[in-house]
């Protein structure tokens, strides 16, 4: 008899990463949380250096360990000998799959797909929501479970770079002599063809994929035709509980607690007009480096109007060094790097700045542009990737990157360009540009709560999951 109507009940969830200090990380916390809220089992298989982090109370965590490149690190039983693999920088791992030897990426393959067999066999999951096109999302499709694989960008940033990496390598081929070295290249050869027949699987295996942005519906088009048909758009949504104007935060508490990590005292001025606020990881594609030339001018135009604003930076990367070297080498005289910081730091943070800035080159879409505004001001951001649809702008009405456009909920600023951003500063912060941070507010919860994405997201799963029930049954009756 044909099961109608069958619900995603149990759901396991994939990633490569670990479940915080990145933007893929801190959906995935929030998705487990919600479908947890809505009745669901969940369980997460994680890659991670170590076993205490923070846990949502009824998931199930199972750790795929890596080795940590702390001085004395955590050791897991069963960990690979290198740190969980990044397509770019994470806060607590600088490994990559670029630099990734043929052989560690071998021992990543098994470590994943270990992993994802024993949870099918023992939480029996209804569904598979696999985190990022790429090679635990494509060992999930042979499971025989149905997957469905959420793109946050970074992965198609991977698949697109892993093509140029390979033609590289079979140019410097043609004419390598040396054996040792032709060797390497020939491995190197071999790894990026994995992470291409990879991507190419886990796209065309997976029951459905959902993308965050028309920007990104377009590139994943472009770059997987063949998986095209299966392509939802469901924006990210984000935590009400964790982000909203936080009215207990005060400036000589949250900002008087705060380390710069600039200055020789580690003080932070609290005579300060105006706040200025950046979160994220330092990844070249997040566009700090922008940011700070724009920083040192509206300080000085600012300044020259009796305005002192302060800028907050908060986070951590590979960057860093090459970052305060820049802020250094400008002499900024209020701008302050202050670290990697939890939910309800940033929360509070936010909460007290007057606008954030979103200075990204490659944006898939944006999660702290929604978090900035729902702590009630307006974010300026780049006209790049979801961006612009965060900002309430459509596609057809910014076709000259090069233009600045105000929104009810923020500014539009072309990409690369320091002065534009730093324009947009001054005009924000002397009110020439005015915004009403109560409809900021409202309009983000009205537009990206995590409950009615979540309740989408979940109306996909069970759609593929009666639709599998259906076909099953029929095969049957046949």
């Amino acid at each position: 008899m044909n099961n109608k109507n069958k619900e995603a009940k149990n759901i396991l969830m994939v990633t490569a990463f670990p479940t915080y200090g990145a933007g893929s990380g801190v959906q995935v916390t929030a998705l487990a949380n919600s479908y947890l809220k809505e009745g669901r089992n969940v369980t997460i298989i994680t890659a991670n250096n170590k076993t205490d982090f923070d846990k949502i109370p009824g998931v199930k965590y199972h750790i795929v360990p890596f080795k940590s490149e702390e001085e004395n690190p955590e050791v897991i039983p069963g960990q690979c000998d290198f740190n969980y693999l990044m397509f770019t920088t994470h806060t607590e791992s600088t490994a990559n799959f670029w630099d990734a030897s043929l052989e560690q990426i071998r021992e990543y393959e098994q470590a994943f797909k270990n992993a994802i067999n024993e949870e099918v066999r023992e939480t029996k999951p209804d569904i598979i929501h696999g985190q990022h096109n790429w090679i635990s999302t494509a060992i999930a499709t042979e499971t025989g479970i149905p997957v469905v694989t959420t793109i946050h960008g970074t992965d198609l940033m991977g698949f697109e770079r892993s093509k140029e990496e390979l033609k590289k390598v079979r140019n410097a081929l043609k004419n390598e002599t040396d054996p040792e070295k032709l060797k390497h290249l020939k491995e190197e050869e071999e790894k990026y063809n994995l992470y291409i027949e990879y991507a190419n699987r886990a796209a065309i295996n997976s029951s459905k994929i959902i993308v965050i942005s028309e920007a990104q519906e377009e590139k994943f088009k472009e770059l997987f035709p063949l998986a095209a048909s299966k392509v939802e758009l469901i924006e990210n949504g984000y935590d009400t509980s964790k982000f909203y104007v936080d009215k207990s935060a005060t400036k000589e508490d949250t900002i008087g607690s705060l380390v710069s990590q600039n200055t020789p005292d580690g003080k932070i001025d609290l005579d300060y007009d105006k706040l200025v606020v950046f979160v994220g990881k330092f990844a070249d594609f997040k566009g700090i480096d922008v940011m700070l030339d724009a920083a040192k001018t509206y300080e000085e135009e600012l300044g020259a109007q009796g305005i002192n604003p302060l800028t907050i930076i908060v986070g951590s990367g590979q960057l860093e060094d090459d970052l305060k070297a820049q802020a250094n080498e400008l002499q900024l005289k209020n701008t302050h790097f202050v670290g990697r910081k939890n939910t309800d730091e940033v929360r509070r943070i936010q909460s007290l700045a007057d606008v954030s800035l979103i200075p990204s080159r490659n944006e898939p879409f944006g999660l702290v542009v929604i978090e900035g505004m729902a702590c009630g001001h307006p974010v300026i951001g780049t006209n790049s990737g979801g961006i612009p649809g965060i900002l309430n702008v459509e596609k057809k009405d910014i076709s000259d990157k090069s233009k600045t456009y105000v929104t009810p909920v923020g500014v539009l600023v072309p990409m690369d360009d320091s002065e534009a951003l730093s324009n947009a500063v001054c005009d924000v912060l002397t009110e020439k540009d005015k915004f009403d941070n109560d409809f900021i507010v409202d309009y983000t919860k009205k537009h990206y709560s995590q409950e009615g994405i979540t309740r989408e997201i979940l109306g996909l799963f069970d759609n593929v999951v009666d639709s599998r029930e259906d076909r099953l049954y029929n095969d049957e009756e046949r």
